[in-house]
This record gives C-alpha cells, structure tokens and sequence, in this order.
C-alpha cells in the first residue's frame, strides 16, 4: 500500500534505475506503468465481474508505516487481507503490493501475472475554511515523518475506512509494471473510477513531514496494449 504526492515544479524528478540506464530499459520495455486511460479508447470486459475483498473491513491489519526515501509505504501484516474475482487469475494475498497466492516474492517478480495492485486516485478538496475531520486519514498521516525507521501503527484503522464510499464495481485493467524500481513487468493494474477524497491539508503533510515531493512517475505508452473496463463503468458511445 503506497502514497504517491506529486506538487507542480518546473523541474520534474524521475526515478532512475540503479542497475541500468533508465532509457535503454524502457526501449526494451512493453508493459511500463502508469498509463494515461482514456474512456473513449477503453473497451468494456463482461468477464471484469465484483471482486471479493478478505478482511478488507478489519481493523487489525497495518503493521507499519515507513517512508522508503522514495515514496511512503504502509506494510501489512502478514497473510490478513486477500483479494480474488474482478478478473484476477487466482487468488492474491495482500502485503505491500498483492501477491498471488503461492509465490514467493521472488517468484512474483517474474511471474507475468505475478502482482495486482489495485490504484486508487486521490482527490483534494479545497476546505479553506473547514478543517479536516478526525479520521482515518488524518491517523494515518499522523505518523508520516522524515525517517527510515518503521513507526508501528495502533490505530483502528481498516482498508474500507480509507477506500471509504468508492464503487469498487467500477475500474479498468490493464497489464503493467512496478512504478518503484526495478519496474518489473509483472502486474495486472486494476485502476478504480471514483476517487477518495482527502482534505488538502492532509495532503500538504506529505512534503512537510516526509520531505518527498514530485514522487511519481511519468505516464508511459501503452505499446499496443488495450485497456479494459469492468461492465458497471459508463464508457462514451461510439
């Protein structure tokens, strides 16, 4: 379970690759996330059923919270939260990225469908005169902090208390990659339609107790891939 912040600067940072030149893999590359989806270009999937969601609603499943100097990433505990259906190919156990059931971590990483990750974007409401709420978010950012060292989470907070009111009927898939290197090629994207919603002064914690800014990566070409939608999204006619 990742963050990603991204401010508007006139310079834009991009994560390069430790072990070879980030522009020749991308050459050699076919399947690199994220990617920019267009409704007018996305075809509908009757097989993108509802997913099932396994102790999605338990307040008992956030290990940690650590900022990787890269992004800020939240751990699970291990083996509490599943995924299947929504046209996943098997089961996927849920650590920081979901895991098909099985496969080691080495395996996942080259397993072409070795990952799922599910996306949701995050929209700010601009509250200038409202203060944010106590809430799960607010908890969670709470912790957010400019060290390398796990900070154990205790508060009661569920995968649903974040994902909040959003349709989950509602996403498109694509096939991709890792947005963090190395990049592997290994993922099946599932990218929700309906964004949560975050107070913008939440958000503005981000750069100022973690110091990442412009943490995200580009969007990449689809190189012929298709990007598909699940029956409950309304697509444009034609």
């Amino acid at each position: 379970f990742f963050f990603s912040y991204r401010t508007i600067m006139p310079r834009m940072r991009v994560w390069l690759r430790e072990e070879q030149d980030y522009s020749t893999f991308l050459k050699k590359s076919s399947r690199q996330s994220p990617v920019n989806i267009v409704p007018g270009h996305v075809k509908t999937d009757e097989n993108l059923g509802n997913f099932t969601f396994v102790n999605f609603s338990t307040r008992e499943v956030f290990h940690n919270i650590v900022n990787t100097g890269h992004t800020v990433q939240i751990n699970l505990k291990e083996s509490m939260v599943e995924i299947h259906g929504g046209g996943l190919n098997g089961v996927y156990v849920m650590h920081v990225v979901a895991l098909k059931k099985g496969l080691t971590t080495e395996d996942a990483m080259v397993d072409p469908e070795g990952i799922a990750v599910l996306g949701f974007l995050i929209e700010v409401r601009q509250c200038v005169h409202t203060p944010y709420k106590k809430g799960p978010w607010s908890n969670l950012t709470s912790h957010l902090m400019n060290s390398t060292e796990p900070v154990n989470l205790t508060d009661a907070i569920s995968m649903t208390d974040l994902i909040g009111d959003v349709d989950l009927t509602k996403f498109y898939r694509y096939k991709g990659s890792l947005t963090t290197p190395m990049c592997n090629e290994v993922v099946i994207w599932t990218v929700f339609v309906e964004p949560i919603h975050v107070h913008a002064d939440l958000l503005q914690l981000f750069p100022t107790k973690t110091h990442l800014t412009n943490r995200y990566q580009p969007t990449k070409a689809l190189s012929g891939r298709q990007i598909y939608a699940s029956p409950a999204v309304e697509l444009p006619a034609g």
